[in-house]
């Protein structure tokens, strides 16, 4: 679990780009050369927000709506040196956008006006070696 409470006093209003309230729940299973595990990651609405204040990184200019996603992924060890690892990220196709997104950094020439989604569904694969 990880949260961020931050309050302007002068101004009485919530500090700009604070992240909002977040879960995590993970489960690994593991069965001879096989491992199993899943992650799901909820996170609360942000409506603690200032708006047009923030930082270099970015501003807040709206509430971000709430949203939860799910991982799954396997890794299988072939010996001692190779593993090979593959998984499906957001594997329920969720739109989404995160409240603290590089996607709504302040750019010269740009006005930022909008959240942009994550990516949906993403199915990866990695071949790890060690020497």
């Amino acid at each position: 679990m990880a949260y961020t409470h931050g309050s302007n006093l002068t101004d009485h209003l919530a500090l700009a780009q604070q992240p909002p309230l977040e879960l995590k729940f993970g489960a690994e299973y593991q069965l001879q050369d096989w491992t199993f595990a899943g992650l799901w990651r909820v996170v609360d609405n942000q409506h603690r927000v200032a708006i047009g204040q923030g930082n270099i990184v970015g501003n807040d200019f709206k509430a971000t709506a709430g949203f939860g996603t799910l991982a799954i992924n396997a890794h299988w060890s072939l010996n001692e040196q190779l593993k090979l690892s593959f998984g499906i990220d957001n594997l329920l196709d969720k739109a989404y956008a995160e409240h603290l997104s590089s996607a709504g950094a302040m750019v010269a020439g740009f006005e930022q006006i909008t959240q942009v989604n994550e990516p949906g569904r993403i199915w990866w694969f990695k071949l790890d070696y060690h020497l």
